[in-house]
């Protein structure tokens, strides 16, 4: 009797440890959460954060552009994998300008950058995720003449 007691110990401390073991996996896939956003910042630029940004996620920016200033689209920081898809309407949402135009649309993958020129103005920056994409990015405008 004491054998078979003994047995059914081992038993119950190994399917402890297993139930142990799943609820630790279960819980730490848990905490990983694909994470996307856009910011407009102080310095007239837009940052774009992702990490595992899943497909047509989407966030807004707001950037203005000065007389011979360019744009500059800088995603090296991201994924060669991932594509963000951009779409510069002019006015901003709030405004009595309401962005219902789409001045400008380009579509930029991780790794690549991309310069044009834009109508001096203010504009809402529809940033969509094409596929999914990890990294940073950054849209600015600079002085037409690259300085």
């Amino acid at each position: 009797m004491n054998r078979t007691n003994d047995l059914m110990m081992k038993r119950m401390k190994k399917s402890l440890a297993l139930m142990l073991l799943a609820m630790v996996l279960l819980l730490s896939a848990c905490g990983q959460k694909p994470v996307f956003g856009v910011s407009t910042n102080e310095d007239n630029s837009i940052s774009i954060t992702a990490d595992r940004g899943p497909k047509d996620s989407m966030g807004l920016g707001y950037l203005t552009v000065g007389e011979n200033e360019q744009v500059v689209v800088d995603a090296t920081g991201m994924d060669k994998g991932g594509k963000l898809s951009l779409r510069f309407m002019t006015g901003v949402l709030g405004s009595d300008d309401f962005p219902d135009v789409c001045a400008y649309e380009t579509t930029v993958s991780g790794g690549d950058s991309a310069v044009f020129t834009a109508e001096p103005g203010e504009y809402t920056v529809e940033v969509i995720v094409q596929s999914v994409i990890t990294g940073t990015a950054r849209i600015c405008t600079e002085a037409a003449d690259g300085t």
